[in-house]
């Protein structure tokens, strides 16, 4: 089967280090693919941090020689969607799971 790994880091809050919530990353294709996930903390939304994570984690997978980056997003989470595009992600036709898949062009 197909070997993967995940990364997890938490998301502080820069000014008091507080934990606000969490990216992940699941590598595959042999760390050329990331499935990339965010959870923030409802009393911290709309506030940036998501936007600002996701962004920093593509950025530095990229630097680590991913290519590929896919997330899964509910439909309904609009909020979520916006956070897949500042990350430079497009939505795709595929769908997993009822949620639609987006790829980095």
């Amino acid at each position: 089967g197909r070997s993967s790994s995940a990364l997890n880091w938490i998301v502080r809050r820069r000014r008091d280090s507080h934990a606000v919530g969490t990216v992940q990353a699941t590598l595959r294709d042999g760390g050329k693919t990331a499935l990339v996930a965010w959870v923030i903390g409802v009393e911290w939304q709309k506030q940036g941090f998501a936007s600002e994570a996701a962004r920093a984690l593509v950025n530095w997978l990229r630097e680590q020689g991913v290519h590929q980056f896919v997330a899964r997003i509910h439909p309904a989470h609009v909020a979520s969607g916006e956070v897949a595009a500042r990350a430079g992600l497009e939505p795709t036709e595929e769908e997993v799971d009822g949620e639609q898949v987006w790829r980095s062009p």
